[in-house]
């Protein structure tokens, strides 16, 4: 037998990714030693679809791509050495189209903003559409270490697919977990929709438009900032939208990603937690070495994590806890219309809720990692060993999702968010109020 990574063994052979033609063996059949403890998994127990976090989380990154997010080739490969970033593919293509399109409105906004000057809410779009923007270059560059990425994980995760392991379908959590996600998303995204044309209808009816082309009407009002530095296009308004329903996607895509990897992570915990929680009375060094290397495994996970994805976590927590700010001051505003205030209620309230699950999530990692060493202080002394020691020793800090060192997101991140919000939201109300009249439009001011 020959051995690979992080204590578990393959049989030899040139390629380990063949299936035995033999009924009771296969590329799922896993010997692992340590000691004088053995663990055999059968084969049938483990469905790899179900189980590998690779296969799990591309179910949902697949369809990503269609809106420009995460433009990697190959990404429902079996193996992860399959996966492919493919500079001339056609999801590139959507990415830089989305890019473009951001830049561009971001550009258009800022020379709006120089003409008519700033105010507290009219400043939310070119932030918008640069963060999000931004968010979509971090996607690619995640998109091009992606391969190596998975390899490290499944090397890791590897671990927990022996007895006395259970399988526990990590593929359904994130399938409930985005399901849940987009569909409240895409409910935003049609009341935002309904929300601007009614809009859009108010003021024609206010400033009494002659409507001839009400798609142009549509497109040069919701896209004010661009359609008074460029003439009007059709074409321009198809690729705005497209651009709009990308980053706007984006943003709760990003959410949604921080929630999967921790989910990811987190579960390999809980597994190694309730593996050590049933063997509390257990003295065998050997046990408690392979305990440490489980953990140890773990630990390197999150530390890779952490590097590969720590600037989407500063990005995705900036840009949400703006926007949380923002619309905090918007409750204090009056709402011309029904459909504006129940837009906003639900927009805020899907605010608050996916970043709160977020942020659960990834404080679940810390919480799951710290009840480790919960659990190896409730050994007695006399079942105490050096690997146990040593696992002690290792468990004592725990380790968490961080925002590439700036902070670790643990739960005590809500109070501190709290509290940055009540002090940003306070720098934010006295701009408000002095800058009120200035950033404003002129009225009716489309022409057909």
């Amino acid at each position: 037998m020959i051995e690979v990574g992080f204590g578990f063994r393959v049989p030899p052979g040139p390629d380990r990714n063949v299936v035995s033609k033999q009924p009771n063996r296969s590329r799922w059949h896993w010997l692992r030693k340590r000691g004088n403890v053995t663990f055999v998994r059968p084969a049938e127990e483990i469905d790899d679809r179900k189980e590998r976090f690779y296969l799990a989380i591309a179910s949902v990154l697949r369809w990503a791509r269609i809106l420009g997010v995460f433009p990697l080739s190959n990404i429902t490969a079996t193996d992860p050495d399959a996966f492919r970033f493919n500079y001339f593919s056609p999801y590139i293509v959507l990415s830089a189209l989305s890019v473009v399109g951001g830049l561009f409105v971001m550009l258009a906004a800022l020379i709006r903003l120089n003409r008519v000057g700033i105010n507290a809410m009219n400043i939310a779009e070119p932030i918008f559409f640069a963060m999000c923007t931004l968010l979509n270059l971090l996607f690619v560059r995640l998109a091009i270490v992606w391969r190596e990425f998975m390899l490290f994980w499944a090397q890791r995760e590897e671990l927990f697919f022996a007895r006395p392991y259970g399988a526990i379908n990590l593929r359904r959590r994130v399938i409930r977990l985005a399901v849940w996600i987009i569909l409240s998303g895409l409910v935003e995204h049609v009341v935002y929709v309904i929300n601007q044309a009614y809009n859009v209808h108010q003021e024609s009816l206010t400033c009494r438009y002659n409507v001839t082309h009400p798609i142009k009407l549509y497109g040069s009002l919701t896209f004010r900032s661009v359609y008074q530095s460029v003439p009007y296009h059709h074409l321009t308004t198809m690729y705005l939208l497209y651009t709009t329903v990308s980053l706007t996607f984006i943003w709760t895509f990003t959410d949604l990603f921080l929630m999967l990897i921790a989910t990811g992570i987190s579960c390999r915990f809980e597994q190694l937690n309730k593996r050590i929680d049933a063997n509390l009375q257990n003295g065998s060094e050997a046990f408690w070495g392979e305990m440490r290397t489980h953990f140890v495994g773990l630990m390197e996970l999150v530390e890779r994590t952490n590097r590969i994805v720590g600037p989407l976590v500063i990005v995705s927590c900036a840009n949400d806890m703006y926007f949380l700010c923002l619309q905090t001051l918007n409750t204090v505003e009056d709402k011309p219309f029904a459909i504006n205030e129940w837009y906003f209620r639900y927009s805020f309230t899907f605010l608050i809720m996916r970043t709160s699950v977020k942020l659960w999530f990834a404080a679940d990692v810390d919480e799951k990692s710290t009840r480790t060493h919960k659990l190896v202080q409730k050994i007695r002394t006399e079942h105490y060993n050096d690997e146990l020691e040593i696992l002690r020793i290792c468990s004592g800090t725990g380790v968490s999702i961080s925002g590439m060192g700036f902070f670790n997101i643990t739960r005590k991140i809500f109070l501190t968010m709290a509290g940055s919000i009540l002090t940003y939201e306070l720098v934010l109300l006295r701009f408000h109020r002095s800058s009120k009249g200035v950033g404003e439009d002129r009225p009716c001011g489309y022409i057909d």
